[in-house]
């Protein structure tokens, strides 16, 4: 017999949107998500129109309370009668006294193969370090960073055509599929749980425009023919590399080749011209083992192929 679970979700952008809408249309006969948790509102583009969180847009959409303070007095009394809440891509970290609410605590969705990348962006990161494989990790919450004991774990090879938005969409069916496998294993007490390796454990970051930049030099000699040298390196990828050195490689001549696919499409990768101007990066590729800029968006201008470009702008 299918016993029934009381679901409370928390999260905010697109692709916990997607996760959400797959639970309350594919599992509508085994959970029942009582109320969603998300970020509040926000102003959105060059008009900062105040803007719903996808998440948000999906409850209100299927009747669902939205509230967006995790600690509201009435969200507290929803997580004490529901059997579990689960958590993907909030934002905040939450005290233990709330983690204990839920009959069977908190459950978190983490887009990496814990211990690697905890915090906040371990999608870019993955990108950013140019690794051929990541994966989704299903955790008990405790009240430290993606550090609680692991319910599952599952793989996923990077395919060379992956940007950060495909492997957001990808690792997120991996993520339901994960809470879809593990969820009724509540009931029967068939849930198996695996302590971490904190030995291991490595950090993300929250990333931020300053985090795209590429110096002019290194943009000549991408553009020229050349490969980046070690200390070309991104600073964000070279901040990881230097703190994590013996966990991982620096990639120098494809390091931004990385950066650009950790940060496309937000915040992009971009150069300051000679003449002040910011040019944006908007297209890369490896062609012959090399980076190769092919589009770029010149500050106030329209997108155009990189040969366009130059032909304006000579190196």
């Amino acid at each position: 017999m299918v016993t029934k679970t009381n679901l409370v979700y928390i999260g905010s952008p697109i692709f916990s949107a997607q996760v959400l809408i797959r639970i309350l249309s594919e599992l509508r006969d085994t959970v029942t998500v009582t109320a969603v948790v998300t970020q509040p509102d926000k102003p959105v583009g060059r008009k900062q129109i105040l803007t719903k969180t996808p998440v948000k847009e999906i409850a209100e959409s299927n009747g669902i309370p939205v509230y967006e303070d995790v600690n509201d007095v009435q969200v507290k009394s929803i997580l004490s009668s529901s059997d579990l809440a689960l958590l993907y891509a909030y934002g905040l970290l939450l005290n233990e006294k709330l983690l204990k609410l839920p009959r069977w605590g908190f459950w978190n969705i983490h887009p990496s193969l814990l211990p690697t990348y905890r915090g906040t962006s371990p999608i870019a990161y993955s990108l950013l370090m140019g690794d051929v494989k990541t994966g989704v990790s299903l955790m008990e919450m405790d009240s430290r960073m993606d550090h609680g004991p692991l319910l599952a774990q599952k793989e996923y090879n990077i395919q060379a055509g992956d940007t950060r938005t495909l492997l957001e969409n990808r690792l997120s069916d991996i993520g339901y599929e994960l809470f879809k496998n593990n969820v009724q294993l509540l009931h029967n007490g068939a849930l198996h749980k695996t302590e971490q390796n904190h030995h291991d454990a490595t950090f993300t970051r929250l990333l931020t425009k300053k985090d795209g930049y590429i110096s002019y030099e290194v943009f000549k000699k991408i553009v020229q023919g050349e490969e980046p040298a070690k200390e070309d390196a991104p600073t964000i990828i070279a901040e990881y590399h230097k703190k994590y050195s013996s966990l991982s490689t620096l990639d120098a001549g494809h390091s931004t080749f990385h950066l650009f696919r950790g940060l496309s499409p937000w915040p992009g990768i971009w150069t300051m011209l000679p003449n002040h101007k910011r040019l944006k990066i908007t297209g890369m590729e490896i062609q012959n083992g090399k980076p190769v800029i092919t589009r770029v968006q010149l500050e106030g201008k329209k997108e155009t192929d990189i040969s366009t470009f130059l032909h304006g702008f000579p190196m």
